[in-house]
């Protein structure tokens, strides 16, 4: 008579998963709330280098605030129309 094989008993241990700080990053920025920090974030970080490259001439200032305008509308309708096809 052939023996029967031993089946090892499976121990299902519970791993800790621990995340690192780019995982809390990312999951955060997935979010509706992380998405809005972006865009403000963003604002921001522009309109103070529109000002840097400005100096005290709020002309440039307004010509190159209202090209990032033009520009982010320009890109924004080309992520819509792509999605769309």
């Amino acid at each position: 008579m052939a023996a029967k094989a031993k089946k090892k008993k499976s121990t299902a241990r519970t791993k800790v998963v621990t995340k690192s700080g780019k995982d809390h990053f990312r999951s955060f920025m997935s979010t509706t709330v992380g998405h809005c920090v972006g865009v403000v974030f963003s604002a921001a970080l522009l309109l103070v280098f529109n000002a840097l490259v400005a100096g005290s001439s709020l002309e440039i200032f307004l010509g190159l605030t209202a090209a990032e305008i033009i520009i982010a509308a320009i890109v924004i309708w080309i992520i819509i129309l792509r999605r769309r096809t």
